[in-house]
């Protein structure tokens, strides 16, 4: 699959150097690797001296570094003196208590620190508490219909949009010829962020409950709604719910 520049590299190029600690948020199959790998790519070919440890939670060979401990020492251990020294971290909440390294390395100031993080788990609102140093969180979004038109190298704008329409932003599912194939990444995805990240995250264990909520929500793009009108329009079908559940399990998703 082909890569496009996104404007989220650009952003992330103008703060090398800056002391935050930068975190790319971003549902699943947003892009959140590509543009780490990127950027990685970017700081090889222009930086001369630095020194890139880079750490990949979805990689086997990094199973190790799954505890604060490991992980800041795998990242002590590879420090060079004299260099800049970025550290670039992917899924970082795959390993337990990373806040605890993050914010340790942080303190020591002698790293540029990049992390990626899924949204379930990385949410803007818990920034602040798990990490004590200064934030700049960059939040990636699947793709923009612009960005559609550039990597399919459309001319025809309208043909550009009807396609969009139908396939979205979620770029993985580009690679697949078959509609029917897109559309079965696309549900994989959609069942990947809704079961594994929202129902373990916040321990639901009405599962029809949430299927029925995000179906209503999805045939309803764009009309006026209230938690008491869905909580209605789902006890009329069967499902049993409240007002009180619905605003709790929107506030999820």
């Amino acid at each position: 699959m082909k890569l496009i520049e996104r404007e989220y590299l650009k952003e992330l190029i103008d703060i090398i150097g800056t002391p935050d600690i930068k975190v790319i948020t971003g549902v699943r199959r947003s892009g959140k690797s590509k543009l780490l790998e990127m950027f990685k790519e970017y700081i090889t070919e222009n930086i001369k001296d630095a020194n890139i440890i880079n750490i990949n939670f979805n990689l086997i060979k990094f199973d190790k570094l799954r505890d604060y401990i490991s992980l800041n020492n795998y990242i002590e251990e590879h420090y060079i003196d004299g260099k800049k020294n970025f550290v670039l971290i992917d899924e970082v909440q795959m390993c337990k208590e990373f806040e605890r390294t993050i914010n340790s390395l942080h303190a020591e100031e002698k790293y540029d620190i990049y992390i990626t993080g899924s949204n379930a788990f990385l949410l803007s609102s818990d920034l602040a508490t798990l990490f004590t140093g200064r934030t700049y969180e960059i939040q990636v979004y699947p793709f923009s219909f612009k960005e559609f038109m550039k990597y399919f190298e459309y001319e025809n704008i309208q043909e550009a949009f009807d396609k969009f329409v139908f396939e979205g932003g979620m770029s993985g599912s580009y690679i697949y010829n078959e509609n029917q194939k897109k559309y079965n990444y696309i549900n994989d995805v959609y069942n990947a962020l809704i079961i594994r990240d929202i129902m373990q995250k916040y321990n639901i264990q009405n599962i029809s409950l949430m299927d029925s909520l995000t179906e209503f929500m999805m045939d309803n793009i764009s009309n006026l709604t209230s938690c008491r009108r869905i909580a209605n329009k789902l006890n009329e079908n069967n499902v049993n719910t409240n007002d009180k559940s619905i605003g709790n399990y929107i506030n999820y998703l």
